[in-house]
């Protein structure tokens, strides 16, 4: 996989945007937010490797007790968020209004500017998956819930990362792994984006943290139904190797995509876009994909850990 923050990762990027802007030309617009976006989130993320002596590691006792009970790595750890992360939320939103989105992102970057959103607390709910607090606080100061938390989840994105692949870099961690058979993310509790299929090996890709991890069996991701009505069709029998399993169950779709090579952070969004077709393939016969993985039934949010509260 190519390291983040390189010459190499954004020349892969530019290449892919090219490629799909010349085979799905409806996109360019997407494409042209998507690169701002990226760029910045590139940018971060080489800079908190400038900070990580102030990220203290988690612990690696305490995340393997974790894993047995399928609870992800990052659940009620308190972690600090370095402020080069808060820098890159208005950059963001001024993507966000470029892009159209327009007097609603104003709202978000005006509560950011005068802090009536706290741009930590956002960040520290959001790297906790913690939906529910952030559209609670939305709507009790009359903004969009949908946009920020799409804002926050954009701006700790970068730290995600730097932290599942810190996590998994050590070597009884990445052994520990293997055993984790869950549809979630082992770090960060999220749904994979897609499944890459390299080699013949089926990696689940996290969507937010860009982890990668393997079920023992093929299954339904969300519920894990392997009856016969869960299937796999490819929507243009020209490209077989761009899939969707459909799963009668819990009416949950996921896509499969063939790759040479793993997508780096945060390359895996170009990838999610790219395959559109497929998403819509699977809607088109009435699935979706499901809300965030309920972590409080396994797992009670810890008020230590600062993420049970809202980002006000």
């Amino acid at each position: 996989m190519i390291p983040i923050g390189t010459i190499e990762v954004w020349q892969a990027a530019l290449a892919k945007w090219a490629e799909i802007a010349r085979n799905i030309p409806d996109l360019e617009p997407a494409l042209a937010v998507q690169q701002r976006m990226l760029r910045i989130l590139l940018d971060t993320a080489e800079q908190l490797e400038l900070d990580a002596a102030q990220i203290p590691p988690l612990d690696s006792d305490a995340v393997l007790g974790k894993w047995i009970r399928g609870v992800p790595a990052f659940r009620n750890e308190v972690t600090p968020i370095p402020p080069r992360l808060k820098d890159a939320l208005p950059a963001l939103c001024r993507v966000l209004v470029d892009s159209g989105a327009g007097e609603a992102v104003e709202h978000v970057r005006n509560a950011l500017a005068k802090r009536e959103i706290d741009a930590d607390s956002l960040l520290r709910v959001s790297l906790a998956r913690n939906e529910k607090a952030i559209r609670t606080s939305a709507l009790h100061m009359g903004l969009s819930p949908d946009l920020v938390w799409l804002v926050g989840e954009l701006g700790s994105s970068p730290l995600a990362h730097h932290l599942q692949q810190r996590l998994l870099s050590r070597d009884d961690l990445a052994r520990a792994l293997k055993d984790w058979d869950r549809g979630y993310c082992p770090c960060c509790g999220s749904w994979p984006a897609f499944i890459e299929v390299v080699n013949g090996s089926r990696l689940l890709r996290c969507s937010f943290c860009a982890a990668s991890w393997q079920l023992t069996s093929q299954r339904c991701v969300y519920c894990g139904n392997a009856g016969s009505d869960f299937v796999t069709a490819a929507p243009d029998v020209s490209r077989k190797n761009r899939r969707i399993e459909l799963c009668g169950s819990c009416a949950s779709y996921t896509k499969v995509i063939e790759v040479t090579e793993p997508a780096p952070f945060p390359l895996l969004a170009i990838e999610d876009l790219a395959s559109v077709d497929l998403d819509h393939g699977a809607m088109t016969r009435e699935y979706g994909r499901p809300k965030l993985f309920d972590l409080d039934a396994i797992a009670p949010r810890s008020s230590s850990s600062g993420t049970s509260g809202d980002c006000a």
